[in-house]
């Protein structure tokens, strides 16, 4: 009966493949995304405004459509992936509490078992992914603000 409550609170094969595409999504598309809202925005704006001689309105009617639209689809997939990295982290930030209640009501006191160490390395990526995801995005609303303050044909943007 010990076996298989111990079985229950080990990873699946399928729980550890959710994990990392969770883990992937906050350490890779959160700051992908925001780095593609940087290189795009910056692009379309060195395209559309004069570098030598100040305009008055950018070159391309509808620069700032396409600069709001570029800022609000790279909010969305980091916040997505931010929230996807915080979820795997609360996964095995409940699966570590199950274990450790388990561990505290056994015997098994003197050397914690492998599958504890396992959950405790997969939570630390977890937490570090989940942090970067976040991170993130707050980052691309820190760029979003400098599009709502700073006039977009000037030596600032």
């Amino acid at each position: 009966m010990q076996g298989s409550a111990s079985d229950a609170l080990k990873l699946t094969h399928a729980e550890k493949r959710r994990l990392a595409w969770c883990a992937g999504a906050g350490f890779f598309l959160s700051p992908g995304a925001w780095l593609l809202q940087v290189i795009v925005s910056e692009t379309i704006s060195a395209q559309t405004c004069d570098t030598t001689v100040p305009l008055d309105s950018p070159g391309v009617a509808h620069m700032h459509a396409w600069l709001w639209a570029i800022s609000i689809v790279a909010l969305l997939i980091s916040f997505v992936c931010a929230a996807l990295a915080l979820r795997g982290f609360i996964f095995l930030h409940k699966k570590h509490r199950r274990m450790k209640e388990r561990t505290k009501d056994s015997e098994l006191k003197e050397e914690p078992p492998r599958e504890e160490e396992e959950i405790s390395r997969k939570r630390f990526i977890a937490l570090c992914s989940a942090l970067i995801g976040c991170g993130f995005v707050v980052g691309i609303v820190f760029t979003i603000l400098a599009e709502v303050f700073l006039v977009s044909c000037s030596q600032w943007h």
